[in-house]
Parts: structure tokens; sequence; C-alpha cells
């Protein structure tokens, strides 16, 4: 299965945490915390801006200090209804640079906007430029300066910022006279720094939060609880969510003004069934329907009532968990599939608006098979939806047993056609069902739905982004927890069009009787990329004793000769090795052509042609061969069906653990082909894995590096090995409890051993190589006081005091969160 490519740099930019959070939790951006930048003449200032809405929008998007005269501007964004909106105040005096933002720059927020500032301070013309739009106004400022420059909360350079907006920046870009001096893209980054692209000029970032995050990550919206089943709508015109209960009346909630409304009934009664029967009609009225009664009441909000007398409850629903749409030919009620009374259907209803009757509608073409918990969406065109997967069989009869389908159908209701775009048999190792909707995104011609397993009642839900034309996919973002018990549980995704987010509801029925309801949102689109630090790879490494003995003498080994080697000639190679293990590691790779398996940093299979397929490998997959790979290295031993069966289907009988355990292994079998000629053996007792040298492990090429005796001078197989380690910890997101053992034994002892080289070495004999170790000890354990310890008194000593300060600032700081405490040795102690 191929997997999509993206555009590592979409969702690139800082977040900054506003009023939502504490004075002292809000974010900032010092671009000139180790410098000044220099100007002559001209320069120019440009980035991207995005605004969010808070119930507050206002504060200092920018600070910029002119350090010969002292001059100041400050770029304030201020949402309240009155002239201006975004304008530059200049040593605390108002300028021309004044701006009024429109109604959609205003109202539709998560979007992103360019800004210009323009400098000539030859001739004093000063241009703010947004979205297109320009201001003018003339200022007095010296012809060559330096500037300090921040956004957000920093309070240096006599800077007193208090108010941040909510606001996310990338792309920040200085010219001078019109060359590019600068550019800081703002990459997702888990350290308090970032560098710019051209010059290596570091920023710093206060309070860090990124762009990335909030479109991978899922985040609470509201949460309710109701004594019945509440039936869902979602009027897309107001952006709110209608709760209807037969007789309490409707909750509200009202996404963009974060208000909840209860409706009370002043008369009439909705139909009500137990099931997700409601929906805004085409004149935007809230309508409930049944299959069994020719009444479809409507509500009228201004008056609170139903146009209904009748207290219609006594009828189990027909259909449970079916689709439905707003006919795009003439605007009627549709509703598609769905099941009830042991029976799955693929009809198309629609109800008549005249005789409020259910009439079945005739499509020519590939009728889809019996089924519900499918997924719906409407395409780029309008008169064209598309079905996606779910539960049935080809007889719509229960008893027959089920089906989970992973098909997509176009249906065409303008030309009253059918037709199956693709099918494929499996998604994963498990079988899923998607929620009722889909997005379809036109520009990237693919859709997005959640997907929710049924191995287990609680469940969670992720996204699941397909590729229309062709059966490519693949699920991104983070989970959300699930409680599905089919006719008692609903889920589904909606479109926050104002905010650019996407929705995700819950609703399932607690042990207590009561109905919960959840919402989330996550920024549109979403990120399928890795939240990977710039400067690291996601290239992994399989570990085990021998890494440690092998890698960590590799390292003793390298002290004794940096000790006892005095002649030139050994000098000079040693540095080169030094040197060469700089140097950009990537360069390391393009060596590599064949098969490869990486595991330090995180779990990463690159086929023979060097087309990375860790996408292939499904979480069961993957914990299968590492279940059979580590333990095979592990004295060559392997592991019993038996142990795969505890690790991986605990909870099946022996025979069922037999099939899913022979389905994969020939799954398994078949990725392992493309990678190269590697086989997985079976005894009668265990299961081994075994490789010829056409495959690369990162783990293997350490040991054997190390067996054959340890040479500075073969200086690329050095720069190999200490790539692999610098690289990061072993298998890095990949979470499984018999694997905290392996994590935890291999950090440990990369740790110790690490820290034992630095004791042999001589600390202002071997600076550059104490410095080298002290950043692969931070890799792995980045509250490592060695490693502090060394390195900041390195630095001092170097002459390298801001360096060195700056160092143990980061370090405290991540000390007093991580512990709730302040660290106990002081600056001076560490560099005395």
């Amino acid at each position: 299965m191929v997997v999509f490519k993206s555009n590592a740099n979409e969702h690139r930019g800082v977040f900054f945490k506003s009023k939502e959070v504490s004075l002292e939790k809000r974010t900032g951006i010092d671009l000139t915390r180790k410098g000044s930048i220099e100007y002559q003449n001209s320069f120019c200032i440009e980035f991207d801006i995005l605004f969010r809405d808070l119930d507050e929008r206002y504060g200092y998007v920018l600070q910029l200090k002119e350090t010969n005269d002292g001059h100041q501007f400050d770029l304030i964004y201020n949402i309240d209804g009155r002239f201006p909106d975004l304008f530059i105040v200049l040593d605390k005096k108002e300028t021309g640079l004044q701006m009024a933002l429109t109604r959609d720059q205003i109202e539709l927020v998560n979007r992103w906007h360019k800004f210009k500032l323009e400098v000539n301070a030859v001739s004093g013309e000063v241009a703010m430029t947004f979205e297109g739009k320009t201001v003018r106004d003339k200022i007095d400022l010296p012809a060559s300066s330096e500037l300090e420059w921040t956004f957000g909360i920093v309070n240096r350079y006599g800077f007193e910022i208090d108010e941040v907006p909510p606001m996310s920046v990338r792309n920040i870009r200085f010219s001078e006279q019109n060359n590019l001096k600068y550019f800081w893209p703002l990459d997702y980054s888990n350290d308090f720094t970032v560098k710019d692209s051209i010059e290596g000029k570091v920023a710093e970032i206060v309070n860090p939060a990124w762009v990335m995050e909030q479109h991978q990550t899922w985040k609470p919206v509201k949460k309710f609880e109701f004594s019945n089943l509440p039936q869902i709508a979602f009027n897309k015109k107001s952006e709110a969510f209608y709760f209807v209960e037969r007789k309490q009346g409707i909750t509200k909630f009202s996404l963009n003004e974060r208000k909840v409304t209860t409706i009370k009934y002043q008369s009439g009664n909705p139909f009500y069934e137990d099931a997700q029967q409601v929906f805004f009609d085409k004149n935007d009225r809230l309508r409930t329907y049944s299959k069994y009664k020719n009444i479809v009441p409507a509500f009228d909000e201004t008056n609170r009532t139903w146009n209904n007398r009748y207290d219609t409850l006594a009828y189990l629903p027909k259909y449970w968990h079916h689709n439905s749409l707003l006919n795009p030919v003439d605007g009627s009620f549709t509703a598609i599939a769905g099941y009830g009374f042991f029976t799955y259907f693929n009809t198309i209803r629609k109800l008549n608006e005249t005789t409020n009757k259910w009439e079945e509608q005739e499509f020519k073409g590939e009728l889809f098979e019996p089924r519900y918990l499918a997924s719906l969406g409407k395409s780029a065109n309008d008169s064209v939806y598309y079905l996606f997967g779910g539960l049935g069989n080809e007889t719509g009869k229960q008893i027959l047993g089920k089906e989970f389908y992973y098909d997509l159908y176009k249906i065409d209701f303008a030309a009253d056609t059918i037709s199956k775009v693709w099918e494929v048999d499996e998604i994963g190792d498990e079988s899923f069902t998607p929620v009722n909707s889909m997005i379809v995104n036109k520009q990237e011609n693919c859709f997005y739905t959640l997907c929710f397993s049924h191995s287990n009642n609680e469940t969670a839900l992720q996204l699941l982004k397909t590729d229309i034309d062709n059966p490519e996919y693949k699920f991104i973002g983070s989970k959300i927890p699930y409680s599905f018990y089919d006719i008692t549980s609903f889920a589904d995704l909606y479109n926050w069009q104002t905010h650019n987010k996407i929705l995700a509801l819950t609703m399932h029925k607690t042990s207590s009787g009561k109905f919960e309801v959840n919402i989330y949102s996550l920024n549109y689109p979403p990120s399928e990329t890795e939240l990977v630090p710039v400067g690291k790879t996601t290239a992994k490494k399989i570990p085990l004793d021998y890494v440690f003995f092998g890698v960590l003498a590799l390292l003793l080994i390298l002290a004794v000769l940096i000790i006892t080697r005095k002649n030139r000639k050994a000098k000079v190679i040693t540095e080169k090795a030094k040197l060469d293990l700089l140097s950009d590691e990537s360069k390391v790779d393009e060596e590599i052509t064949q098969g490869r398996i990486l595991t330090f940093g995180g779990f990463q299979v690159f086929d023979r042609n060097g087309r990375e397929i860790t996408y292939r490998f499904s979480p069961t997959l993957k914990e299968l061969f590492l279940l059979i790979f580590l333990n095979t290295i592990d004295g060559n031993t392997g592991i019993s069906s038996k142990k795969i069966q505890d690790y991986l289907w605990p909870d099946k009988p022996e025979h069922n653990a037999k099939n899913n355990r022979g389905v994969n292994i020939k799954k398994l079998r078949s990725i392992l082909e493309d990678v190269g000629d590697i086989s997985i053996t079976f005894d009668g007792n265990y299961w081994r894995m075994s490789h010829r040298e056409d495959v690369f492990c990162d783990f293997e090429f350490v040991k054997e590096y190390n067996q054959k005796g340890f040479d500075i001078s073969r200086i690329k197989e050095f720069n190999k090995v200490i790539s692999i380690l610098s690289r990061g910890n072993f298998l890095v997101n990949t979470e499984s409890e018999w694997l905290d053992r392996w994590k935890d034994d291999i950090s440990g002892r990369v740790v110790n051993r690490l820290e034992e080289v630095c004791e042999l070495l001589d600390i202002r004999k071997n600076e550059k190589e104490l410095l080298e170790i002290t950043d692969v000890l931070f890799t792995f354990d980045q509250m490592n006081e060695t490693a502090l310890e060394l390195k900041c008194n390195i630095l001092y000593h170097q002459g390298k005091h801001s360096l060195a300060k700056e160092i143990y600032n980061h370090y405290i700081k991540l000390y007093n969160n991580l512990y709730n405490e302040d660290f106990k040795r002081s600056f001076k102690e560490l560099v005395s």
C-alpha cells in the first residue's frame, strides 16, 4: 500500500499560548538572544501570521528596538470593534501605520496571512503590508544601526510585555537592502531554541508550543451528560449542535459563541425514537422523522414549538447507524443503508416533501452490499457523494454472518448511478468501521474519516486519510477514546469552517445509565508528519547487551587511544575522524542502497530500492517482527509460539491465536521479501529470523565493527557508529509493556558506560571528545548531570561563557518542569 507524500513544512510555526494560560506560561520568541541584527540603509521583516479566536483578542505581536537612538516599534493586534485592528506604535506614540481588517479576516480564524514591514532608513519611508493592503508613514531612523527583535512575551531589551494575542507565527524573514539575511522557518523542535537556515543564528523560544501539535492532537471542546439518548443535529450555517430530547427540550451549543442554551418546548413534540433521526432541512428547520409515520415534525426555534401534537415514542427504529444527506437535486432528505431487526440494508430512501412518505430510489450501476456503520461525504461535484466502508453481508441477513467492507462507492444523484471506485480486503490487522461522515479534501483528492476497531467495546477513534482514486490510506493524528456498544453509541465528524477546524463527537451510554457526549477539535488540515525534532532523523536501531558492550567498548578504546597516542600522525587521523563525526549524517545513508532495518530513534524499514515501507507494518505486525527479531539476537534463542500468543493475543483461544499468528507471519514474510533476503524459520520449538548481506541492520553494523577490531583510521565506519548512537533512544514511539525492559536496560547501560568513558578522559586535553560524548549522553538522558557539568565546564574555560550559561539555564528550566523543584547546584559550582 502506498501512503501519501506530504509537505513536511505544511504545518510549521510556533503556536503562542495566550490568555488561556497564566502570564508566566505564555509564549515568546527572542530572535536576537545571541546578538543583535545589523542593518545598513534599509531592511525588511516578513512573516506569516495566523490568528485564532478567544474572548479577548489583544496583544503585542512583535517588538523591535533600534539600538543607536533607542527607537522602539510595537506591532499590536486588537479586535474590539474599534479602529484600528492592526497597528504600530513608535516610542509609545501612535503612527500612521494603522489598518482595519476585513470581516472575513476577523471572523474566519486559523488561517495564515502574509505580513511585511519595510523600512528605508535613508528616506524615512516605512510601509506595513498585511495580505496585500499597505499603509505608509515617515519615521526618522539612523541610516545604520542594530536591532533587538522579539515576538510575544519576551521581557528583555527594556520591553515590558504581558499581553500576547492568540496567534501563530512561521517563516520569519529578515532582509537587508533586498538581500535575504536570515530565515527562521520555525519547524517543530523539542528544544527551547531554533536556528535560521542561512547563517545558523539561534533564536530562543519562551514556553514553546508548536503549530504541528495543533494539527495532530485532538483537543477537548465540551462535555455533556443526558438522562436519555439525545438525537444530535449540527447546523452548518450557525455552527451549532442541537441535542434533541423527547420531553426535556433541546440543548443548543453554539461553537462560535461558546454558549450553551436550554430550549424548553412550549408546545408539541418531536418524533422520538432511540436513534439519530433528526436533521436540518433545506429551509434550515430542525426536523425529526420515522420510517413508520407520515409525519416529519418541524421545530420553530423562535416560538419553541413543534408542529406535532402527538407523543410519538413507542416505536423501535427501523434503521440504526444509517447515512443521510439533503438530496443535491431537489433538497429532500435522503437516507442510505442502515441496520434494524437483524437485517442490513442497502436501500436509498427519499422523503417526499409533499406526502411525507418514504420512497425508495432506483439507481443504475453497481449497488453496494447491505451494510451499516458506513461513512458518507460530498465530493467536489455537488451532485456526487462517496460512500466508504461499513459492516454487513451480501444477503443482508445478520444470521448469515458479518463482513467488514473497505470499499469506496461513487453515488451520482443527478445521473442516478452508482459505481465502485475501489476495494481492498483489509486495512491494518484489525476490523475497522468508520463514523457516519467523511470530509473530502478537493485539493488533495482525498477524504478524511474517523475509524474505530471492533476488537473491544472500549476502543478509540483515529483519522484515516484515504485517496479517492486509489486505495491508498494512512492513519494519522492522536486517538480519541470511544466506547462502542452498537445502538447505544454514536460518533461523527464535522467541519467547523469559520475556525478552520474539524470536530469529532462521541456519544455512549455510561454504567450509570446516562448518556455522555464529548466534542473534540483538530486544526485543519490534519498533519500526517511525525513530530520529529529538527536535526533528528526517524531512523532506529536494534539493541541488546551487545549494543552496550560493543558500542561502549568502542568508546572506551577511543579513550585509551586518545590518551596514549602522542605521535603527530595519530593526532591528525583522530582530528580528521572528529571532523567527519560532525558531518551531515545523511551522507552516510546515501551510501546505503540495500534494504535497511533501523531501530535507534524509532522503528524504520526501507526496501531494497531505498523506499521507506514502515507504513506497511501495522501495530501487530511490527510487534510480531520485533518479538522474533530481538529474541533471535539475544543468543539466537528465538521465541516460542506460546510466548507470542501471551504477548499479542492473550485473550484469544489457542486455535484463534494460531490462526492469527499464521496469517500475520505470512504478511510479515511478504513485506520482508521486499526488504531483502530475510527468512523467518520455525524448528518446532522456536521462531527465529536471519538475513543475508543484502540487508543492513544498524545494530549488527556496530556489533561487527567492534568484533573486527577498533581502528580510528576507518573513518566511515566509525562515523556510522557514532551517528547510530546519536540518533536517539531505542524504538522511540513504539509502546508495548514487554519492550519497557529492553528500553530501560539499553538506555541505562549506554549512559553508565559513557559516564565511565568520561572519567578516563582528561577534561582539558580531550575537550572535543568529551563534548561529542556529552551530546550523545544528552540524547539518551536529557537530565544527565555528568554531561551538564562537563559541557558547561569545557565551554566556560574555552571562553564561551554565554553559551555555557545558556545550556545551564535550559537545563534548570527542564529540571524544574520535570521535578517541580529547583536544581541544587549553581552555575559557579559547575564551572569552578
